[in-house]
């Protein structure tokens, strides 16, 4: 888990947030985005929380605190952390209208 799913998160969310490299967000469009630093830093670092959400869960596995299951419930909630703040940055930095 924390090879395949945590590292490639932290990784990716880092070189969104910290280095901006805003291509890496799936169906970018900076014509679309007010503020495309704070957008992307939006984005990057819930990729970034993302990661370390999914290392501590395995960590918690990993010692035994928490069944398969409790894990497989706390990764599917955990999954769902980048999505009300696409939401968030989209209502702050999207373009609305013409």
């Amino acid at each position: 888990m924390v090879f395949a799913g945590a590292l490639p998160c932290i990784i990716l969310g880092y070189l969104i947030a910290v280095k901006q490299m805003r291509g890496l967000i799936a169906g970018w469009d900076e014509s679309k985005i007010s503020n495309p630093e704070k957008f992307a830093k939006w984005i990057g670092y819930s990729v970034l929380t993302l990661g370390l959400l999914i290392g501590l869960i395995a960590f918690i596995w990993y010692l035994g605190l928490v069944d398969e299951i409790g894990m497989t419930i706390l990764l599917c909630v955990v999954s769902l952390t980048p999505i009300p703040c696409l939401l968030i940055a989209n209502a702050k930095y999207g373009k609305h209208g013409s």
